[in-house]
């Protein structure tokens, strides 16, 4: 099968069409061609957080911030994982809390004397004021500590706190569960020394999704220090090949079906997730049984 992969961190990502290929042809921000009977049709634009196509945008964003944040990082001593409020709330200007947060990376890195990279989220709450998540790390994989203290001052809107995630977390599947699903318990993401937090957690995966205002920029990078994931076009043999997992089962496999107008089947979009630790794991653990096996 010829598939498009995406590399980031342990994971490959490979994903295939089935079935054909989709009729409708994007060929400009405002309008698609049918590819059988040469008809525009003109595209349309997402203007209501109820629109159904403003949670598929949010996804296909979503997906891409996975990708990023796998890519880039893994947790350990050189990552800290922050999260920055308002005092005066509710603060809905996500063009204040960029301006806001330049400010404070800019304060950060002559505390720390260094450069750090960073990938930082906006997360709505249910009132509707903004909070921001940040992962940063130091380009050269040395040891990042920041005192909340002093991380506060330099923030200088409200209350933050910091946290190291350890190099066992899936950091991407983590921040994207902590930005994306909602507690109906506790629907201003308040922390764990609140009363709230006593109650039993009633999360909505992707719940939170019908809470970011239409065309919001939901995250912004540092230029340096952030790299691309790999993305590769090819047969799922020569993938497969290339990063050592010829054998291997996917850990994760989704199927997406796409209706398409004047076609009778609809085509099939099939994406399959692969670990690359596990991987090894699997054959290690299977050349030590042959090995005892031939003895």
């Amino acid at each position: 099968a010829f598939v498009t992969a995406h590399v980031y961190g342990d994971t490959i990502e490979m994903t295939t069409s089935l079935g054909g290929t989709p009729i409708m042809q994007k060929v400009s921000k405002d309008e698609m061609v049918n590819r059988v009977t040469g008809e525009l049709k003109e595209i349309h634009h997402v203007t209501s957080r109820a629109d159904p196509k403003n949670y598929e945008s949010l996804r296909q964003t979503f997906k891409r911030l996975k990708r990023l944040i796998g890519a880039n990082f893994k947790g350990g001593y050189s990552e800290l994982w922050v999260t920055l409020t308002y005092k005066d709330s509710p603060m809905t200007d996500p063009n204040k809390l960029y301006s806001d947060f330049k400010r404070m990376i800019r304060r950060l890195r002559r505390l720390v004397g260094k450069y750090l990279a960073y990938i930082v989220i906006i997360e709505p709450q249910g009132s509707g004021s903004l909070h921001a998540h940040l992962l940063l790390k130091t380009l050269d994989g040395s040891r990042l500590y920041v005192a909340n203290a002093d991380l506060r001052k330099a923030w200088g809107q409200g209350f933050v706190n910091v946290k190291r995630l350890s190099d066992s977390d899936n950091v991407a599947s983590y921040v994207m569960a902590y930005v994306s699903d909602i507690d109906l318990n506790n629907l201003e993401g308040k922390f764990s020394n609140d009363s709230n937090t006593k109650l039993t957690k009633r999360i909505v995966k992707g719940g939170r999704l019908g809470l970011y205002p239409v065309n919001m920029q939901i995250y912004r990078r540092s230029k340096r220090g952030i790299k691309e994931p790999i993305k590769l076009k090819g047969t799922k043999k020569l993938i497969k090949d290339k990063y050592n997992i010829s054998d291997a089962m996917p850990s994760y496999y989704r199927e997406m079906q796409i209706k398409q107008n004047n076609d009778k089947d609809p085509f099939v979009i099939e994406t399959e997730y692969y670990s690359r630790k596990k991987a090894a794991l699997l054959e290690a653990v299977a050349k030590i049984n042959n090995a005892v096996t031939k003895k």
